[in-house]
């Protein structure tokens, strides 16, 4: 599930190639990159950053209205090309906010180049593989599976039945091909990089990783490894959730995110 078609979506050229946009609020830029399922019932360009910030949250390469470059193969080319959008953007001192596989392309573009970024916020993030766990396969498995995997309890999300709704066939058709992206990305190695906790080591800017306790597809160990290997890292962890922390505990989220915000200040 995607934004819903606003006034605020537009298209923005990076490299050549269009990528589906959507922006709102005011204020400093703040660059938001959602996970493999969209931003769901969670609109960053109208919720709690809006109030502060400018929103920028592209849909990545391959997702929604976004084509994929044929030279685009793995998150570390996503990271390189979403580095791309920044530049085309003119960001800087910015705020950098990913959920799952966003989390993961954000982690990477910190590592490759920190400079300009005032704070960055890793909701769930895939990326590292747990040293006692494991992470679940998702791709294998049905929609109805993935999506019972994604909340720890569906009765206290809020807007829940919008994950529910039967979909039209081009919304079938867009999801299929976003699942089809996600693997693309993520199948080898299975939703993380061997080598992200070594890149880590060298990211200065103020951290916050949020993780829902619960987290039944990343368990909460990756969180503790974030927070272990990135210097200035702190880990919010959120009881009684899920992988999808901004959707299922939206108040416990935006807290522990506006309080991480007021402190870059």
């Amino acid at each position: 599930m995607t934004l819903a078609k606003t006034a605020n979506q537009s298209m923005v050229t990076v490299s050549g190639h269009e990528v589906e946009m959507h922006k709102g609020g005011s204020g400093s830029p703040l660059l938001f990159l959602h996970g493999g399922g969209g931003f769901g019932t969670y609109d960053p360009t109208t919720g709690p950053l809006a109030e502060r910030f400018t929103v920028y949250a592209p849909s990545l390469p391959g997702f929604f209205g976004t084509s994929r470059p044929e030279w685009l193969y793995t998150i570390n080319d996503v990271a390189h090309f979403t580095l791309d959008l920044v530049r085309e953007l003119g960001l800087d001192d910015y705020v950098l906010v990913g959920h799952s596989i966003g989390g993961w392309i954000a982690a990477e573009m910190a590592a490759m180049d920190s400079h300009n970024i005032k704070g960055i916020v890793l909701v769930d993030p895939a990326g590292i593989r747990p040293e006692k766990g494991e992470i679940t396969e998702i791709f294998m498995v049905s929609s109805d599976a993935r999506l019972k995997l994604g909340f720890h309890d569906a009765s206290q999300v809020p807007n829940f039945e919008a994950f529910t709704a039967e979909m039209t066939p081009e919304q079938s058709a867009v999801d299929h091909a976003n699942m089809e992206m996600m693997s693309r990305l993520c199948w080898k190695p299975y939703l993380h990089n061997p080598s992200l906790p070594y890149y880590l080591g060298g990211v200065q800017t103020k951290t916050l990783v949020v993780w829902g306790k619960q987290d039944a597809i990343i368990p909460v160990e990756c969180g503790e490894i974030y927070a272990k290997v990135m210097p200035n890292a702190t880990l919010k962890s959120i009881d009684n959730c899920g992988h999808r922390p901004q959707m299922e505990k939206p108040q416990e989220f935006n807290d522990a995110v506006t309080a991480f915000l007021d402190g870059l200040k």
